[in-house]
Formats: structure tokens, sequence, C-alpha cells
């Protein structure tokens, strides 16, 4: 069929992809979501907003090798890092910015202490915040936001914050795109600048390590956060030093995943030093069917591959322990599912 129409635009870390064949077509093209690594080189996504949102749990940079060239006790190391240098907005959800400045300010960090590092907000019901740290950031110009409501977690709080900063920024480039005009209408205007909310990547870190009720409850927020219409085609993800999460939606959407180190038949563990510290996910990675039976799963690029014969659910078949092994995997699923991956730091 002659192609008329092809088009392609970011939704942050996932870009989808629509076609319109010919007029005989009967069925659309499924919708791809990709979702490059934020870890990657060359990530499409390399020019996108981001949200940080930091919880409360320890910061340790377990895997830092001790060399002046690392920047040992001079900047953030590890997946934190990167995440930090790759945000727009910055949020400490309570006690996370107890973490933040035990890691950067504190008396037993390492880091130079002429580097400050600021959220840009801090939010929750503070029970966590420890007076001194409130007191530091405060001084320093921080918003420090109560929200009192015991019927939402702190990292609730914390997308509350992010929801705000987005439709803010959402509002500001409507009302310049309407006091320019640019030859459009001002629907077409509003809904241009309706992208800006729907092309946020946001990051959450720190949803690793701590109490299993409190990590259920930070990827139960992928799937209750992740249905917000602000949010709903962003690109979610949760990081540790030792893990990343996200959540993958279902068919008729084709999810196309890149992760920084792909197996490649084992050379990645042969991937050379340099003086540059190298972050990235894989290849061990797994599929979590979490809330619900998943009973048709299709991918490719994996050690074990899954056709489609045999549903994934707890008290049967879940795909952990798998591996990555090209450059981008591919998964159909007739329910949403996890992906996970392990994070490496060489």
């Amino acid at each position: 069929q002659d192609l008329i129409k092809s088009e392609s635009f970011q939704l942050n870390g996932f870009t989808m992809a629509e076609k319109d064949v010919g007029e005989t077509s009967t069925t659309p093209d499924p919708k791809v979501y990709r979702y490059d690594s934020p870890f990657l080189e060359t990530s499409s996504d390399s020019e996108s907003l981001a949200c940080l949102i930091i919880l409360n749990t320890p910061i340790i940079f377990s895997k830092q090798r001790s060399t002046a060239s690392k920047g040992q006790g001079k900047q953030l190391a590890g997946v934190l890092r990167i995440l930090w240098e790759s945000s727009t907005y910055r949020v400490c959800a309570d006690g996370g910015a107890n973490r933040l400045y035990d890691a950067t300010v504190g008396e037993n960090s390492s880091l130079d202490r002429s580097t400050l590092y600021l959220p840009d907000i801090i939010t929750g019901d503070l029970d966590s915040l420890k007076p001194h740290v409130r007191e530091f950031y405060k001084e320093k110009g921080v918003p420090i936001v109560r929200v009192e409501d015991q019927n939402f977690h702190d990292l609730d709080k914390a997308f509350m914050a992010v929801e705000k900063w987005m439709l803010s920024l959402d509002r500001e480039n409507a009302a310049s795109d309407a006091s320019e005009d640019n030859g459009v209408g001002n629907n077409a205007a509003s809904e241009m600048s309706s992208n800006i909310a729907t092309s946020t990547r946001t990051y959450i870190y720190g949803g690793f390590g701590g109490r299993f009720d409190q990590e259920m409850g930070c990827v139960n927020a992928l799937y209750t956060w992740g249905n917000k219409p602000v949010f709903k085609h962003t690109s979610m993800a949760m990081y540790g030093e030792d893990n990343c999460t996200f959540l993958l939606p279902s068919m008729p959407v084709k999810n196309e995943i890149r992760i920084r180190f792909p197996d490649f038949d084992g050379k990645m563990k042969n991937e050379p030093l340099t003086d540059e510290e190298v972050v990235g996910e894989g290849p061990t990675c797994g599929l979590i069917p979490l809330g619900n039976r998943c009973d048709n799963v299709y991918t490719s690029g994996l050690k074990w591959n899954l056709d489609g014969d045999v549903p994934l659910e707890f008290g049967g078949l879940v795909s952990s322990s798998n591996c990555v092994m090209e450059e981008v995997v591919t998964i159909e699923s007739s329910s949403p599912l996890i992906f996970t991956t392990e994070m490496i730091v060489i």
C-alpha cells in the first residue's frame, strides 16, 4: 500500500509513532511506545523536561570506585548523579530532604560543599523532616510545603507538586502561544501547549531498599498516577542504585525498550573502564504481572522470549532473571506489566 502519512512524536521517554495507510486498509497500525534509557549517551529524550522525586531512603553510592577521576569528594555519584543532572524540577518528599542533606552537606558527606544540591520544593506531611535540615533549606530559599492529608503517601504529595508544576508550564506556554498567535487559532495554541504536560519525564529515586510495604506503595503509585490525565502518556520510572522499574502499557500498544547495557553475548561485561563513571540499566531484567494476570505476552530481544502461549501470573509463571540480549526489546501484553532491570555503575 502507498504510505499516505507517517508521523512520530515524542511522549517523553516513550515516543509514539502512528501510521495511516491507504483506504483499502481496515485495521490501523498499533501505537508504538519507545522507551529510551536516560543513561544512553544518544538518548532521544536528552532535551525533554524531567522531574526528579527523592524519597526517604538512604543515599549510598556502594558501587562507586574510590578514585579522584570518578569525582570522589566533588559531586554526586552513581544513578542519582545522572538523574539530578538530567532533571529540570526536583522534589524532596518529606524525609527525602534529610537524605539529600546527609549525602551532600552533612557532616559525613565527602562531597565538595561549594556545590549546592538544592531541590525546587520539599513537600509531604513533614513529620520526618529534621529541624536543622528544614532550617538549612529554608535559608537557601527552598519552598517547604506541608500537606496534611493522611489519605495520601508522601510520594503522592510529591506527585501533586510535580503535577502543579507541569500544569503551570502548560498555562504559561498557552498564554505565550495566544499572545504570539503564531498564525494559529487559540484552540490550536491550547492543543500545542498541552504537549508540555504530556512530554515530561518523571524519575522516582529511592523507592527500593526500605520496607516491603513502602516499596509496594511506590509501585502502586506508577499505576495510580500513570492513569491520571497529566501523566497518562509520560515516562515514569523508579530508580535506585541497584534497580530500575517502570510500567508498560498493554495492547494495542507495542513497547520498544532501549537500555544502556544489553548483554550482546557478554560483551558489555568487558567494556573498558574510563575516567568517566558509566551508569545504566541491564542486562538482567524481569517482567512482573503485578496486580493482575497477563494472559498473553509477546517479546523479542530477550534471552527467554515469550510467544503468548503461557500467561504470566503469581502462582504460575513470572519472567524473572531474564536477560536483554539485543539493542531493542519489544513487548506486547494483554495487561499492563512491570518491567524491571538491574542498575550497573562501572
